[in-house]
């Protein structure tokens, strides 16, 4: 059967194709893929990993990372300390089914489902370990730290924060996720939506620690693909002019008559259009 057979047009997005995209975002953005307080961010002895980027990046004084705030101390509000940290993403890969180039734990009971594809993301991170003697010069309340002087905090004004130098200690963890495409009606509009079924770690323990983690992870894989990559069916569809002979509409082949769209199968992602001219 042609591919054609239930539409007009076809893409196929092959998973080679979608990881070397990956390489060059990462090379060319490489602040979505590090994150980093500032004085570890400014630092290259503290990073976690060497950070690839084309000479463009330096050139358009790009960031290398995205600068967070500080881990608060909890507790600590008199004057507030946080702790610097850094986590990095170095590597990114994506497989789809059937599933040939990323070999799964057995915790995810492979082999790939159809229709699903599967990604492995290895993340680097640390964070800023204080000397002691250090945490000894913290002021005592009502005052406030900067650099090596101590003086009194104004009265009218909340006490400075101080962020706690130390020196990293990194550790990698390999982060494997299982996903698929939907359709789902969000806000009265049909919409493709990115979800993900299974996250596991490789090597952690104990499991209490590794259930909460994946249990973060997952949620926070699927908030931020429900606000940030939910695209709606109805931008995918447009119109143009066809040389006065008429107007040519396109839009995506609807479920049925195929069965899915669209489709991970192939090692692609697999979109299917309808074209008519009226």
């Amino acid at each position: 059967m042609a591919l054609t057979d239930d539409c007009d047009l076809f893409l196929g997005l092959h998973e080679n194709g979608i990881n070397r995209v990956f390489d060059h975002v990462r090379r060319q953005r490489p602040a979505l893929f590090n994150y980093a307080t500032a004085e570890i961010a400014g630092n290259r002895e503290l990073w976690c990993a060497d950070v690839v980027f084309t000479p463009d990046v330096l050139q358009h004084n790009n960031p290398l990372f995205t600068v967070m705030n500080p881990l608060p101390v909890f507790g600590a509000d008199s004057p507030p300390v946080g702790i610097g940290f850094c986590a990095q993403v170095t590597k990114t890969r994506v497989d789809f089914h059937p599933g040939n180039a990323i070999a799964l734990p057995a915790e995810m009971h492979p082999p790939l489902a159809e229709q699903h594809f599967s990604v492995v993301l290895r993340i680097c991170a640390a964070i800023a370990c204080p000397d002691p003697r250090i945490i000894d010069r913290i002021p005592p309340p009502d005052k406030a730290f900067a650099g090596n002087l101590t003086y009194d905090a104004p009265r009218d004004k909340p006490p400075t924060p101080i962020v706690l130098p130390g020196r990293t200690n990194c550790f990698c963890l390999d982060v494997f996720a299982i996903g698929h495409v939907q359709r789902q009606f969000i806000s009265g509009r049909e919409s493709l939506l990115v979800k993900v079924d299974e996250v596991d770690i490789v090597d952690l323990a104990p499991p209490g620690l590794k259930q909460n983690l994946i249990c973060y992870l997952k949620t926070s894989l699927n908030v931020v693909l429900r606000e940030k990559m939910a695209i709606a069916l109805q931008t995918l569809m447009f119109s143009f002019p066809l040389f006065g002979f008429g107007t040519v509409n396109l839009f995506p082949t609807p479920n049925p008559p195929l069965p899915n769209n669209p489709a991970i199968s192939d090692d692609e992602l697999k979109v299917f259009i309808t074209m008519k001219v009226i």
